[in-house]
């Protein structure tokens, strides 16, 4: 079998622009790492700002203060994205929650 060094496994795809929410490396808490709730602080207030982003352009372009459709549209569905990637990490980890909540120990 080979691979391709740091290459995703087929079928699979990275994703790429999380660089800013997410840390560079995943260390435990113990060795300094990041915690996880101030990881998704910074989703949810990157997913925020995106939101307002495109709103305030919605709102220039309806106005006619502005002309850019494309750079609208752009900017609407990234913050359409960006929303429902937290929201998914989110229900993600609910879902882990309740699941080692139901585990018998």
């Amino acid at each position: 079998m080979s691979a391709i060094a740091g290459a995703a496994p087929l079928g699979l795809v990275q994703p790429q622009g999380l660089e800013s929410a997410l840390p560079k490396a995943t260390p435990s808490a113990s060795e300094g790492g990041v915690p996880f709730a101030d990881v998704f602080g910074r989703m949810v207030a990157s997913a925020n700002a995106d939101q307002i982003r495109s709103s305030d352009m919605a709102d220039a372009f309806a106005a006619g203060r502005a002309d850019d459709i494309h750079g609208t549209m752009i900017a609407v569905k990234e913050a359409d994205i960006s929303m429902r990637l937290t929201a998914t990490v989110r229900n993600k980890v609910v879902d882990a929650f309740y699941e080692l909540w139901r585990m018998n120990v």
